[in-house]
Order: C-alpha cells, then structure tokens, then sequence
C-alpha cells in the first residue's frame, strides 16, 4: 500500500533523510506514492510540509526567507543546500555573499 503526495510546482522528488529512499516524480510538480512507512513522517511534519511537499491534509508550501549562495557559479541554493547542488562547492548563507555587480547581474 502506498499514499499519494503531491509535490509543490517545481520540485520533482525528494529523498528520505531515515534511509536515502528517493522519490521521483514523472514531472516537476507532479507526485510520487510514498511507502506508508514514510508516510506519518511526511504529514507529521511541522507545518506539514517543510520539506516543499503538498500532502493529502492540505497544501502547505515552505519558503525560506534567506539562500545560501555559491559564488563559484553564481548560483543561489535553498537554505539546507550546504554544498551547490550545481557544482558541489561550498555554500554561504545569503547574507554573507559578496554583492553582484549590476553589470554582471544582467549578463
């Protein structure tokens, strides 16, 4: 038996922090059934979601306020991302980055 998540727009899986079980879904957006197993630990989550998932309870999408920013490729992660999930390199929290210039912002 397995329960149906749905995922919020944009995210295309997730993996389980327990037991490395990852959960793909067809599309960004769409949804994966989870193992009951994993289930109670999806909808016991505070605020139900905070992981970015939209559960049978209701839709609770989690935004952090502050990324953590890779200066190697100019890429700004979500806030657990300690490593790029783009080039593997080290992160830093948003506001400690370096600001941007305008020029190269608009390249």
């Amino acid at each position: 038996m397995s329960v149906r998540v749905q995922l919020a727009p944009g995210c295309s899986g997730f993996t389980m922090a327990g037991d490395g079980t990852h959960y793909k879904a067809s599309r960004p957006g769409g949804h994966v059934d989870v193992e009951d197993r994993h289930a109670p630990f999806i909808n016991g989550m505070s605020g139900n979601g905070d992981a970015g998932l939209l559960s049978a309870k209701g839709a609770h999408y989690i935004g952090t306020k502050a990324g953590r920013w890779c200066a190697e490729c100019r890429f700004l992660a979500n806030s657990w991302s300690v490593e790029c999930p783009r080039c593997g390199r080290p992160t830093v929290p948003e506001p400690e980055r370096e600001p941007v210039p305008l020029s190269v912002a608009l390249a």
